[in-house]
């Protein structure tokens, strides 16, 4: 299938987006250089550790303390990033002798080495580890770890094999300790490239120790590429067929990385010849990706829920009936949705659980079908998912790894009429509130001290229209009791539920 990418970049903003077969499948935005801390190495600062979760909270220059959990702390990550590599070592192998316990590992005042694993969201601070990586273009350097790993998504054994012998080979030239996990780009690529990026790596690995040594506590020793090189890093394979840029400044740095780690996709590079046609399509796309329904090709639609703790998603057949049975409707509704919620997921970047509430088929192949195209269809995606089976209630459930914001986090920012709830109070509801509160002013005051009094309710029209039209008996009713006159004033600002009473001590004003 034929790959796409284009940068589009102007003074505000840069944006990445990788089109397959003309489809959006995935979106990256940096706005003022505010993409994503994931990958930034920081030297960091324990402020307090805490045995009851088994984790520590780390100062490392954000607006708030990382998380760093026991199970990302390593032995070699937390000798002190000033001591000598071969004493770190060996304190921290008598600090990982015993079953590893937080209190053994980390102590108030250390500093170390952090790296960001998740950008903070939500409310919650950045996920750290000291689990150190270094990206290259086909390899991930491991500091702190010894083993060669080959990315799954290369199947063929004899060149996982090829690749495995191939590092064993450069480290012992390099006399170098570091682990390293080949890349899926590094599949049939020559032994002059590889060894260009060990090379790369280990200088680069150098240069983060020896800044790290002069770092004060908060500041940054490592932060990754800009947007548009990064991308080209991690997005770029063998199915990129082009690389359209907007802006010919930009074009020349791209072209300076591509000619340095990946020449052979200079023919494909290029301005954008339409780029205010590419523009529009990319902000038709992610308008859509901010929408909760989202259309399927035969008439079907799914709903994309996401919240703090989940993402649901509910299929529905919508106009498609289908041209045999409730079954056969069933089937190929759900197959259309299994393509689709994939690139949408990853379109949207929504990562953590996901509940996939499928239309319930009785048919057991179909059931197999379904499950097989759906496992297929996240075949490139970058993040790790894990898929489950279908439940006995019909819903299948995933996890997708979650590193930075949600498109919708990035794009939006809570809604300020519903405080986020993504609900308001009906006009009815509205209106009860109002009699309601009345009623509660009337109990707080003295007996036959509301005599003549004025009440001034500011409000939204169509409240109004209900108060003084199918509320009208119930209104003068509750006027005659509380003794007292209720006047009424259009808000234009207000929201729906939202009303202000005001009490007027003079009956002859407002």
């Amino acid at each position: 299938m034929r790959q796409d990418l284009f940068i589009d970049v102007n003074e505000y903003e840069t944006r990445v987006a990788l089109y397959r077969d003309e489809i959006l499948q995935e979106v990256h935005i940096e706005r003022d250089g505010r993409y994503s801390l994931t990958g930034n190495i920081y030297r960091g600062r324990v402020n307090r550790v805490v045995p009851g979760i088994q984790a520590a909270f780390v100062d490392f220059g954000g607006d708030r303390s990382g998380f760093l959990h026991v199970r990302d702390v390593v032995p070699g990550g937390v000798g002190g990033v000033d001591s000598d590599k071969k004493d770190a070592e060996e304190n921290s192998r008598d600090q990982f002798e015993d079953a590893l316990d937080i209190r053994s590992a980390l102590h108030e005042g250390q500093s170390l080495l952090v790296q960001v694993n998740k950008d903070p969201i939500a409310g919650k601070g950045a996920r750290l580890t000291t689990k150190l990586t270094l990206a290259g273009r086909y390899l991930v350097l491991m500091p702190y770890n010894s083993r060669i790993g080959v990315s799954q998504r290369i199947r063929e054994e004899t060149e996982r094999e090829r690749l495995r012998n191939l590092m064993d080979d450069f480290r012992h030239e390099m006399s170098s300790p570091h682990g390293y996990i080949v890349r899926t780009v590094a599949e049939g690529v020559p032994i002059e490239d590889l060894e260009d990026d060990v090379e790369f790596l280990e200088r680069l690995w150098r240069q983060v120790t020896e800044k790290a040594k002069a770092a004060a506590n908060g500041e940054a020793v490592y932060q990754e590429l800009p947007l548009h090189t990064r991308a080209l890093r991690d997005l770029v394979n063998a199915q990129v067929q082009s690389i359209a840029v907007n802006d010919e400044d930009t074009i020349e740095q791209v072209k300076d990385f591509v000619a340095s780690y990946m020449p052979e996709y200079i023919p494909g590079l290029m301005l954008a010849a339409d780029s205010e046609y590419q523009k529009d399509k990319l902000d038709e796309e992610l308008a859509k990706a901010l929408m909760r329904e989202v259309t399927l090709p035969s008439g079907g639609y799914l709903i994309v829920e996401n919240t703090e703790s989940m993402c649901t998603v509910d299929v529905n057949t919508g106009r498609f009936v289908g041209s045999k049975n409730l079954e056969d409707t069933a089937f190929k509704t759900n197959m259309e949705a299994a393509r689709v919620i994939a690139r949408e997921l990853r379109v949207r970047n929504i990562g953590g659980l996901v509940v996939v509430d499928f239309i319930d088929m009785d048919d057991a192949v179909h059931r197999c079908d379904v499950m097989e195209t759906f496992e297929k269809s996240f075949e490139g995606d970058p993040n790790r998912v894990q898929i489950g089976d279908f439940s006995e209630f019909g819903l299948v459930e995933l996890s997708r790894k979650r590193t930075r914001k949600t498109l919708a986090e990035q794009l939006g920012e809570p809604c300020l009429r519903c405080s986020g709830e993504g609900i308001v109070k009906s006009v009815e509801t509205t209106c009860f509130d109002l009699f309601r509160a009345l009623h509660a002013d009337a109990k707080a005051r003295v007996e036959g001290a509301g005599l003549g009094l004025v009440y001034l309710v500011r409000t939204r029209q169509e409240v109004v229209d209900r108060m003084v039209g199918q509320e009208s008996g119930r209104l003068e009713q509750l006027s005659s009791k509380l003794e007292c006159e209720i006047r009424f004033e259009v808000e234009h600002d207000g929201g729906l539920g939202e009303y202000t009473l005001v009490r007027l001590s003079d009956p002859q004003s407002g």
